[in-house]
C-alpha cells in the first residue's frame, strides 16, 4: 500500500520538471506576444526536442501521476469516512481534481491537434496564436478555464513537492520545514501563473490572425459542433 504513494510523489516529481517550464512560458507572456513564442520555442528544445524525450519527460509521468490519483481517489471513497486532512492537502486534492477533469482535453487540443493543420502558414505546433483563436472565439468558455488552469496547475505542483519530499525522503524533509516553504512557492507560482494568464488573455486581442484559417480547419476536423462566436 505504502507503495503507490511512492510512484505517485516520484512521478509527479518527474512531471514537475516540465511544469516549471510551462509556468515559465506563461509568465513569458508578460514580456508579449514575441517573447512568449521565443520562450516557446526555446523550452520546448529543452522538453521536447524528439517523441522519446517528451514520453519520458511529461507522457510517461503524467499518466502513471494520474492513474495512482484515481487509484487513491478510489481507495479513499471505499473507506469513507475519512478523517479530515490538513488544509493543504485538501487544497492540494481540490486543484488535483480539477487538472484531472481538463487534463485529457487540454493535451489533445494543444498538442495533438495542431499536427493535423494544414496550409502555408502550418508548423505542426501550437504558438500564441493558437491560444489567441481559442480565446477570441470563446472567451467565455476559456477565460476560465486558463485562469483556473494556471492557478492550479502551479498550486498543485508546489504543494505537491513539499508532499513528494515527506514520502519520497522523509528523514531529510523532517529536518526542514519544507510544508512551509512549498505553500509559500504555492502562494507566489500560484500568482505569478494568474499574472501570467491575464497577460495571455489581455494580448490575445494583439495577436497574429494569419494562422486562424488554418485552426478554423483543426477545429471543423476535431471539434465540429465548436463554431466561432467572433470573427
Amino acid at each position: 500500500m505504502k507503495f503507490l504513494p511512492k510512484v505517485q510523489a516520484a512521478s509527479g516529481a518527474v512531471f514537475a520538471f516540465f511544469l516549471v517550464l510551462h509556468l515559465a512560458t506563461t509568465a513569458s507572456a508578460a514580456t508579449g506576444i514575441a517573447g512568449f513564442d521565443n520562450t516557446l520555442i526555446t523550452l520546448r528544445s529543452v522538453y521536447r526536442p524528439n517523441i522519446a524525450v517528451e514520453l519520458i519527460l511529461i507522457g510517461v509521468p503524467l499518466a502513471v501521476h494520474a492513474v495512482c490519483a484515481l487509484v487513491q481517489m478510489g481507495r479513499r471513497f471505499k473507506t469513507r469516512p475519512n478523517p479530515k486532512p490538513h488544509w493543504h492537502i485538501r487544497v492540494h486534492r481540490w486543484t488535483g481534481y480539477y487538472l484531472l477533469v481538463v487534463i485529457i482535453g487540454h493535451v489533445f487540443a494543444t498538442r495533438i491537434m495542431p499536427l493535423f493543420g494544414a496550409g502555408p502558414t502550418a508548423t505542426g505546433s501550437a504558438d500564441f496564436s493558437y491560444l489567441a483563436y481559442s480565446l477570441v472565439h470563446w472567451p467565455a468558455f476559456f477565460y476560465p478555464y486558463y485562469i483556473l488552469l494556471g492557478f492550479c496547475g502551479a498550486v498543485h505542483m508546489c504543494l505537491g513537492v513539499g508532499i513528494a519530499a515527506r514520502v519520497l525522503t522523509p528523514k531529510l524533509a523532517a529536518k526542514l520545514p519544507v510544508q512551509k516553504i512549498s505553500t509559500a512557492l504555492a502562494a507566489v507560482c500560484g500568482v505569478i501563473a494568474v499574472i501570467g494568464v491575464l497577460f495571455i488573455l489581455s494580448n490575445a486581442w494583439h495577436a497574429d490572425r494569419s494562422r486562424f484559417a488554418e485552426y478554423d480547419a483543426v477545429y471543423d476536423k476535431f471539434m465540429p459542433f465548436m463554431k466561432p462566436l467572433n470573427h
